[in-house]
């Protein structure tokens, strides 16, 4: 249609027609259906992406975070203070990662097939093929071998550092589901599918979004955890190097009944004190 009014928009302006005008309005009309023709869901996905900068994202190959963990997961799984105090290190496209000061002074290598934790010399203390399959029957109060905690420490970071961006990931799907309020606010939200092989907390998740962009809760079903219910409060956003992120992240009890949590006990509390990318 736009090409059939700019032939007759050339024809009528060489023979001094009016009817220029009327092109001008007509292709202007067709351009402006083209892009309301947006669905809700994907117009929501563009504005989360830009707001968090995924022109920077594309950019980078590597992102640094130091970080600082606590909570009573860790010493329920009889490793307290194991991340207390650690550096991670994650391909910002792919699900490789490992830790530097991971029970003290190790390190570690991750991927969603296989883990190890590394002495000073970088040599393979510890290892674990196909991880995930080690945690069937798991409940919240099984103890973790420390490549169990590799894992969890290692796939959970990487997804929360690299959400939203991963939504681009291939064989993931999302769906825009109804809003919820919560704070005197009303928060938009995604469900987002993750593919059997993706190592991730659950294979269905929910992101909620306050109106300017922000990524203010996440709910999900861990695995590892026997399917437990939770959800992690994200707060203080920072800008490093464009990409915007939050630094305070507080995970919670999720209650399936009203969809609410409960903020005692503490599960897992996370702060992001640095970023740097590559």
């Amino acid at each position: 249609m736009y090409k059939i009014f700019r032939v007759l928009y050339y024809q009528a302006a060489e023979a001094g027609s009016t009817f220029v005008k009327a092109e001008i309005t007509f292709t202007m009309f067709f351009r402006t259906q083209k892009v309301n023709s947006m669905t809700g869901k994907e117009q929501l996905l563009n504005e989360i992406l830009s707001f968090h900068g995924v022109e920077k994202w594309k950019q980078f190959k590597t992102i640094k975070a130091h970080v600082k963990m606590g909570g009573i997961t860790w010493s329920i799984k009889g490793h307290e203070g194991a991340t207390a105090d650690v550096h991670f290190t994650g391909n910002y496209h792919a699900q490789e990662a490992r830790w530097q000061g991971l029970f003290g002074q190790l390190s570690s290598a991750f991927s969603p097939d296989r883990v190890a934790l590394l002495d000073e010399k970088r040599q393979v203390i510890e290892e674990l093929l196909h991880p995930l399959e080690s945690f069937a029957g798991h409940t919240v109060e099984t103890p973790w071998t420390r490549p169990q905690l590799v894992y969890f420490s290692s796939y959970a970071t990487w997804n929360y550092l690299t959400a939203p961006f991963n939504f681009l990931l291939p064989d993931i799907t999302i769906n825009e589901i109804d809003p919820w309020q919560q704070d005197g606010e009303v928060w938009r939200r995604l469900e987002v599918i993750y593919p059997d092989h993706f190592a991730t907390h659950s294979k269905r998740q929910l992101y909620y979004f306050s109106q300017d962009g922000e990524l203010r809760r996440h709910d999900y079903w861990p695995r590892v955890l026997g399917n437990s219910p939770a959800t992690q409060i994200i707060e203080d956003y920072k800008d490093f190097s464009g990409i915007k992120m939050g630094t305070k992240r507080r995970i919670y009890i999720l209650d399936e009944k009203d969809n609410s949590y409960l903020p005692d006990p503490l599960l897992v509390s996370i702060d992001v004190i640095d970023v740097q990318f590559q």
